[in-house]
C-alpha cells in the first residue's frame, strides 16, 4: 500500500469516526427529547385525570343543587296552592 493509499484510508477512518460520534451524540440528544416528552405526557396524564375528577365532582354538585332547587319550586307551588285555597275556601285537589 503506499502512501498516498494509507493517508486515503486515514482520512475515510477518520470521517467515519467523526460520522459515529455525531450519530451518537444525536441519539443521546433524541434520548434526553424522549425522557422531556414521557414526563410531560404523565404530567399532563395527571391533569387531565385531576381536572376529569373535578369535573365529575362538580357536575354532581350542579346535579344535586338543581334537585334542591326543584324542591324548592315545588314547596312553592304547594304554599302557593294551599294559599289560594284558603282565600277561595276550595278544596286542594281540585
Amino acid at each position: 500500500m503506499s502512501d498516498q493509499e494509507l493517508h486515503l484510508l486515514e482520512d475515510k477512518v477518520d470521517s467515519l469516526l467523526r460520522y459515529c460520534e455525531q450519530l451518537v451524540s444525536e441519539r443521546d440528544d433524541f434520548r434526553r427529547q424522549t425522557e422531556e416528552k414521557v414526563s410531560q405526557i404523565k404530567e399532563l396524564e395527571d391533569k387531565l385525570a385531576r381536572l376529569e375528577k373535578e369535573r365529575e365532582n362538580v357536575r354532581l354538585r350542579v346535579t344535586d343543587l338543581l334537585g334542591k332547587i326543584d324542591q324548592v319550586d315545588t314547596l312553592s307551588r304547594g304554599a302557593e296552592d294551599f294559599a289560594t285555597a284558603r282565600q277561595t275556601d276550595m278544596p286542594l285537589d281540585v
